[in-house]
């Protein structure tokens, strides 16, 4: 990979500017889809890092995209023999003594376990359960193991950033990943957090049925990403948005909870406008300070407040001690991803800034500041949710929607009430926290 790389640089040095674009672009194909062959086979972290990487660079050109997506499908599912016996074995007993009814073909493969559907014994009920392939956690141990080299070399390459710190995380996040009974109690957080909404829906846990490597709740219904886009008129894309949109935002503002895998197989769509969310193995609880330095952040970008601003990239962290502060930079950078917000008027998610991010996010862009951890996660929903907001032809006023989080002094409706979805009084009246004291304190 490094000698074609290489091979196409001095291509490119002799070839014109429509010829440069075609010979990087054929590079990407070939090296992504080259990339999907091989990831696809596997179990372990690269696999669950080849995904994150496929939905983020919506910036790549569209035969790479399409090359990358197959890493967001199934996966070789493990022989129905191998699921069994993990189940038998964190469960005890036979699979007979839990089910009356158990699906041999998985309903869907993924990075790091399978789906089934099976029926419980005694009530009927109809459930669903992921079952991590076996050795899947030694594999990924063993990748993480070269925890120290991979932060060497982040801080070789981005002299800026703080590598210890982003491989720690990122360990923690795979951990928590490798637990189902951790995931569970995530996901019972987040059926908690929800439970009565209209539209916001999250699948009930059976707890006496799930275990470390097994996960066992019921079964959900619906249309994916991909078959709703299909059949959905820009209305039901429209209440989508919505609902994603109340769902990421007021989980992280006023429960500071959130979801860290935008990834589309996550999502079920219902006919009534509902929404089902899954997948809550990446979960990533915020303190207030940070969240309060984001609010800082964010306000001075639409206040247009420098030294505001300043304070908050400061205190997040994002520019180390020690290291030179580009003001104009920093506020550009940050002005692209405050793009949909920052005034107030009809914004468009479409291609165009989707592939701006490609000039934004460039390695040497990158390489002038630090990403701390809660940024790191904070970052990948936020491309996600960009370009899942681009498939659903987004075109709101997102600076009246964000003023729910952007504005403390007053309350404001939640999305869905705007476009006159009744909510029960919970779901309306709930505030962000005050300030706790982080930069943002004023």
């Amino acid at each position: 990979t490094a000698a074609r790389k290489a091979v196409l640089r001095m291509r490119q040095l002799v070839a014109s500017r429509a010829r440069r674009r075609a010979l990087e672009q054929a590079y990407h194909v070939k090296t992504s889809a080259e990339a999907a062959a091989l990831m696809g086979h596997m179990k372990g972290v690269f696999m669950k890092l080849g995904q994150i990487v496929s939905f983020a660079r919506e910036s790549l050109p569209a035969e790479a995209r399409e090359a990358l997506a197959a890493l967001q499908k199934d996966a070789p599912p493990m022989a129905f023999e191998l699921a069994r016996g993990v189940v038998e074995a964190e469960l005890g007993g036979k699979l007979s003594d839990h089910f009356s009814d158990f699906d041999e073909e998985p309903l869907a493969s993924a990075s790091i376990g399978q789906v089934h559907r099976a029926r419980l014994r005694g009530s009927g009920e109809e459930v669903v359960l992921k079952i991590q392939y076996p050795g899947v956690d030694e594999a990924i141990r063993a990748d993480l193991r070269f925890g120290d080299g991979i932060a060497a070399l982040i801080s070789s390459v981005h002299k800026n950033a703080d590598g210890k710190a982003m491989v720690a995380e990122l360990k923690e996040r795979l951990e928590d990943e490798l637990d189902y009974q951790r995931e569970a109690q995530n996901q019972q957080r987040f059926y908690d957090i929800w439970r009565g909404h209209p539209l916001i829906r999250v699948p009930r846990v059976h707890h006496d049925l799930t275990r470390r490597r097994v996960l066992c709740q019921e079964h959900v219904k619906g249309l994916g990403f991909y078959d709703f886009l299909e059949v959905a008129n820009a209305q039901e894309k429209r209440l989508a948005v919505h609902v994603l949109n109340d769902f990421v935002f007021d989980s992280m503002h006023f429960h500071r909870a959130f979801n860290g895998d935008p990834h589309p197989g996550n999502y079920l769509f219902h006919a009534d406008g509902g929404v089902t969310f899954l997948d809550f193995g990446c979960v990533k609880a915020f303190d207030q300070p940070f969240l309060d330095d984001l609010h800082t952040l964010n306000r001075a970008l639409v206040d247009g407040d420098h030294e505001a601003f300043e304070r908050a990239v400061r205190a997040l962290d994002i520019v180390l001690p020690g290291r030179p502060f580009d003001h104009d930079f920093l506020w550009r950078f940050f002005s692209y991803h405050g793009a949909p917000f920052i005034e107030d008027r009809v914004f468009t998610f479409d291609q165009a800034f989707l592939e701006r991010a490609a000039e934004v996010m460039r390695p040497g862009n990158l390489r002038r500041l630090n990403l701390p951890p809660d940024l790191i996660f904070f970052n990948r929903i936020t491309f996600g949710l960009n370009a899942i907001y681009e498939r659903l032809e987004a075109r709101e006023n997102f600076h009246r929607l964000y003023r729910r989080y952007l504005d403390r002094e007053r309350e404001h409706p939640p999305g869905l009430a705007t476009l006159g979805v009744a909510l029960p009084e919970r779901f309306m009246r709930a505030r962000p926290a005050r300030l706790s004291g982080g930069s943002g304190a004023a």
